[in-house]
C-alpha cells in the first residue's frame, strides 16, 4: 500500500501530505487529541452528483467554520478526511480536486483554522487508471486515524470522528474514536454499515462548538 499515492506529491509541511509515520515523542502537559472531520457532507456541500464544487462556489454547512476555529483555539488537532470517489471513478479529475484542496487550505488559513493534516483519499482499488491504488486512508480504514496517534501522539480514545455516512463512523468506531453523527449531507441515511454514535448534530458546528469546551465527556444532543 502506497499511503502517499493520493497526495499529488505535495511536501511534507503541506497538511495534505500527511508524510511519514514516525513515533510520537512523549511530551508533559494535557493529552494530545484530534478531530477528524469528514469533508464533504458534514463540512462543505457536495454537488448533486456527489463530486466537489469549484472553491469559489463552495457551500459551507451554516456555522462550521466558526466551529472548527473554536475547536483548533481549544488546543485540539484537527483532520479532514473523506473519500472523494468522484475522483477515483473519473467524474473529477486529480487536478480538480488539487484545486479545491489548496483553495480549502488557503481558505481555513485565513480564517486562523489550523489544519493538522488532511487524509481525504482520491484513490480507490477499483478506480480508474491512476486512482486504482489502495490507499491506508481509504474508508472505513483506519489508516488515517492510526497514522495520527503515530505521528502526532493522538490519543484515539480521546478523540472524535465527526460524519454523516456510515462508512466514516464505523472507521472511528474500529478505531476506538468517539463518533457524532450529523443530519446534513446523508444524514447516516447510506444504511453501509450499522453504527451507533454517541452523539447525533443537527450540523457539525453544534457538536464542534461542545468539543471545543469539553475536555472529556459529551452526553447531550447537539
Amino acid at each position: 500500500m502506497n499511503p502517499t499515492s493520493n497526495y499529488l506529491g505535495a511536501s511534507h509541511e503541506d497538511p495534505q501530505n500527511p508524510g511519514p509515520t514516525p513515533q510520537a515523542k512523549p511530551s508533559w502537559g494535557p493529552p494530545s487529541r484530534g478531530v477528524f472531520v469528514d469533508l464533504l457532507g458534514t463540512i462543505v456541500q457536495p454537488l448533486d452528483n456527489g463530486g466537489f464544487p469549484k472553491i469559489e462556489d463552495a457551500v459551507f454547512y451554516e456555522g462550521v467554520l466558526d466551529g472548527l476555529f473554536k475547536v483548533t483555539q481549544s488546543g485540539w488537532n484537527l483532520y479532514l478526511m473523506g473519500n472523494i470517489d468522484s475522483v477515483a471513478f473519473g467524474r473529477q479529475t486529480a487536478e480538480e480536486w488539487k484545486e479545491f484542496s489548496e483553495g480549502l487550505h488557503a481558505k481555513l488559513r485565513s480564517l486562523g483554522i489550523k489544519l493538522k493534516r488532511d487524509y481525504c483519499c482520491i484513490d480507490h482499488p477499483e478506480g480508474i487508471k491512476g486512482q486504482n491504488n489502495d490507499s491506508v486512508y481509504l474508508l472505513p480504514g483506519t489508516g488515517a486515524m492510526h497514522h495520527a496517534a503515530q505521528s502526532d501522539g493522538v490519543q484515539l480514545s480521546l478523540s472524535w470522528v465527526i460524519g454523516d455516512s456510515s462508512v466514516e463512523l464505523v472507521a472511528g468506531w474500529r478505531a476506538d474514536c468517539r463518533l457524532v453523527a450529523v443530519q446534513t449531507g446523508q444524514g447516516v441515511k447510506d444504511g453501509a454499515f450499522h453504527v451507533e454514535p454517541e452523539l447525533v448534530s443537527r450540523t457539525a458546528a453544534g457538536a464542534l462548538k461542545e468539543i471545543a469546551q469539553d475536555y472529556t465527556m459529551l452526553r447531550r444532543v447537539a
